[in-house]
């Protein structure tokens, strides 16, 4: 039998002293909702339903953006978790199947433990876990394969506090009973609201059977209530993304600093080099090394490639074979064929290079084409702006661009031909043709001296050291 979830992501989260709502904080460049509905999703639920509440537009319009199957219902005040559960019944009126109950703010929580909610039989099923440490949590009384009560900690007698199975706030039900108790459950208590596990006691009473299951990994059941929290849960899930990488056959060196966000792919044969941050939906294809203190972002690496130390990219594609680095800036649109490569200090942005061709340092090449073997001297630049547009440098096959030449856009240059260096080229230039864009150089014999003495002139007068101004 399926089942459908409910995901509680009302609450404001007051303790992230933020005015952003605690489920769409980020780990590893994704909201917590997303991994909490993803995992839901990937347990196989057949339909997700966030209970939203404060700040609702911008959880309704981070879900419509990345999950437009899931539905939403508002909680408008925030009166506990059974309360918010309740808001529910409209959409769950006919169904008669299990019904999961998740936090927003489990980040790391698993599909395993969803399911094993899910099918475990019985009328209420809690998802336990076991700590050396369980102080804060509510702790699971139970009689065999039974659960007796869960007591909140301030509740617990001394014999209770000693337990150290806890319940992590995790349920399934079945759906028919699971609303009739909500209806008998009251607000008696120091907060003033309705407590979803107090349906325990009214399955009780009916009769219902109420089971634990106990989690294998009590990180996955994890509650991120502020801002240090956050931090542990996004180093747990780096640890779970470098780990899978490296079982599926990636060599990470340094794993403790290497950051992957979850949409990242990394092929078998790939070999990163901690620190390194990949973000995004980055590809990188087998065979490649990514060296070390690297920010990649929505960019594809193909297959051989060499990305070396200190590099930045973004929206970049480098193909196989292609090379940058170290210290390149590779731009959204920059396009590196197969054996291309940028260098040291040189920035891109919607420059294709084509196959063989390279500049190998200190160059700005943008919206641009290079050809197929030309090779850019350094402190090139391509001019592209000029002050209202954007225009297209396109430099032609097996060109030799001398160093500190300068492209004043919109230019092209023929294939074959050579720029001297220092040039200004404002014109294009044809095929096989050598661009001399500089202009001539006169030497005047002696005056070096002269000039130097103007100068030391200048700066006495300017620190008041002329004996005639201070007379």
């Amino acid at each position: 039998m399926g089942f459908k979830t409910v995901v509680l992501a009302a609450g404001k989260g007051t303790r992230f002293k933020s005015e952003l709502p605690k489920v769409l904080h980020p780990i590893l460049g994704k909201p917590m909702l997303w991994y909490v509905v993803k995992a839901a999703l990937e347990a196989g639920s057949e339909e997700v339903i966030v209970v939203v509440g404060h700040k609702r537009e911008l959880v309704e319009e981070f879900l419509r953006e990345n999950f437009p199957q899931v539905k939403t219902v508002y909680q408008s005040r925030q009166l506990g978790t059974g309360h918010a559960v309740a808001q529910c019944r409209e959409l769950l009126e006919n169904y008669s199947g299990k019904v999961v109950v998740l936090n927003g703010d489990t980040p790391l929580v698993r599909p395993e433990d969803i399911k094993a909610v899910a099918s475990t039989p019985g009328d209420m099923v809690v998802l336990t876990a076991k700590t050396e440490d369980p102080t804060g949590y509510g702790r699971v009384v139970r009689d065999g394969n039974a659960v007796l009560k869960i007591v909140e900690e301030k509740d617990a007698t001394p014999e209770e506090r000693l337990i150290t199975e806890i319940n992590t706030g995790i349920y399934a039900f079945s759906a028919e009973p699971l609303f009739r108790a909500l209806e008998q459950i009251d607000n008696n208590n120091a907060q003033g609201e309705y407590y979803l596990p107090d349906v325990l006691k009214v399955f009780q009473k009916e009769g219902l059977s109420v089971v634990p299951v106990l989690t294998s990994d009590f990180e996955s059941v994890m509650g991120v209530n502020n801002r240090h929290q956050l931090a542990a849960a996004e180093s747990v899930m780096r640890d779970r993304i470098v780990k899978e990488l490296q079982l599926s056959g990636v060599t990470v060196h340094n794993p403790q600093t290497v950051y992957v966000e979850p949409d990242v792919t990394v092929e078998p044969d790939v070999e990163l080099f901690g620190p390194l941050y990949l973000r995004g939906k980055t590809v990188i294809k087998k065979g490649t090394v990514v060296g070390p203190f690297c920010d990649i972002r929505d960019s594809f690496i193909g297959e051989g490639c060499t990305v070396e130390s200190h590099c930045w990219m973004s929206g970049a594609t480098l193909k196989g074979g292609a090379s940058c680095g170290p210290f390149s800036r590779l731009r959204e649109g920059t396009v590196l064929e197969g054996g291309s490569r940028v260098g040291s200090f040189v920035e891109t942005k919607k420059a294709h290079l084509k196959e063989g061709a390279k500049a190998n340092h200190l160059t700005y090449l943008g919206d641009c084409t290079v050809g197929e073997n030309t090779n850019v001297g350094a402190g090139t630049i391509t001019c592209n702006y000029d002050g209202f547009a954007k225009w297209r440098t396109e430099i032609g096959r097996n060109v030799f661009v001398g160093s500190n030449t300068l492209f004043i856009a919109p230019v092209k240059v023929g294939d074959g031909a050579i720029t001297a260096a220092g040039s200004v080229i404002t014109r294009d230039v044809p095929d096989n043709a050598l661009a001399v864009a500089r202009s001539k150089q006169v030497n005047y014999p002696g005056k070096a001296e002269s000039v130097r003495e103007k100068a030391r002139k200048r700066a006495e007068e300017a620190r008041g050291d002329n004996p005639r101004q201070n007379s």
